[in-house]
């Protein structure tokens, strides 16, 4: 008889890293602070942080549109998340929206800088992101913009604003 395998899983290696949700994607930790929910802890650090050096700003209250809705005059059969295959077509396609994190502003109330906290994109933020810049040179908005994925890249961001 084959000798039973007495290895127990506290004796095997655990893979480290962020947190994932039932469906494979991974997981922030919410928070509230202020009254306010946060999507991350990268985003308390950073409310935190620019609460500290006194600068002004808003946490997702300015929504851009990066791409214009439209109406679709013509048949398009789409497979539903449900898996049911349906002509989603001969009607209105809605706009596709960006809403940063941090945005903010001058003594006259213009937009002066944004940041987008993000510790782990999804495979769709690359393209908003994208669009978002596309959409700032359009309407003639071109500021400095701060992607930080950590907190040490939370504080750089700061210094920079401040070098502004």
């Amino acid at each position: 008889m084959a000798k039973r395998n007495t290895r127990t899983r506290s004796n095997t290696v655990r893979k480290t890293g962020p947190k994932k949700g039932s469906r494979g994607k991974i997981k922030a930790t919410q928070k509230v602070v202020d009254g306010i929910q946060f999507k991350s802890m990268l985003e308390v650090f950073t409310y935190r942080k620019l609460l500290e050096y006194e600068l002004r700003f808003e946490y997702e209250q300015k929504k851009f549109v990066v791409m214009q809705g439209f109406d679709y005059p013509e048949c398009s059969w789409e497979t539903l998340p449900s898996g049911d295959y349906k002509d989603k077509g001969n009607g209105k396609v809605r706009d596709i929206t960006y809403t940063p994190d941090f945005v903010g502003y001058d003594a006259d109330g213009r937009i002066k800088w944004v940041i987008e906290c993000k510790g782990f994109a999804n495979e769709r933020f690359p393209n908003t992101w994208k669009l978002f810049k596309q959409t700032l040179i359009r309407e003639g908005t071109v500021i400095p913009l701060y992607l930080p994925k950590n907190q040490k890249q939370v504080l750089e961001s700061i210094e920079k604003i401040l070098a502004l």
